[in-house]
């Protein structure tokens, strides 16, 4: 009986360890160059419409008005040894895909420039 519970407990901790993870915005998963490109029009789209179709965005505001809004997406298996104090803050999900857009907003909320970078993070 305590056999069978530890055997238990100890597959747990194993499916735990290898579930699949994400994170960042779930509506960066299905964007792409193209879709960007036809979201985020130069000197056109405000700050509203870029809220209302990628949701809540980290924001870094400058003195000079502009803000640079972040968003950010990442999808895969975490390794073992991210589990590991210290070691894991070092080599956190090495080798998963991952997109990350940052918008760049002037002083009137309008998009000033913007880039899409789709990864894979590595050392």
């Amino acid at each position: 009986m305590r056999r069978g519970i530890l055997l238990g407990a100890l597959m747990a901790c194993c499916w735990i360890l290898t579930a699949c993870t994400t994170v960042g915005n779930g509506r960066m998963t299905s964007i792409s160059q193209e879709s960007t490109a036809a979201t985020l029009v130069i000197g056109q789209t405000t700050q509203a419409e870029v809220l209302k179709e990628l949701g809540e965005a980290k924001v870094r505001p400058y003195n000079s008005g502009h803000e640079v809004w972040l968003y950010e997406y990442s999808q895969g298996l975490p390794k073992f040894v991210d589990y590991v104090p210290l070691v894991g803050l070092v080599t956190s999900r090495l080798d998963t895909p991952r997109r990350e857009l940052r918008i760049l907003f002037d002083a009137k909320g309008v998009v000033k420039k913007y880039v899409l970078i789709e990864a894979t993070s590595q050392l």
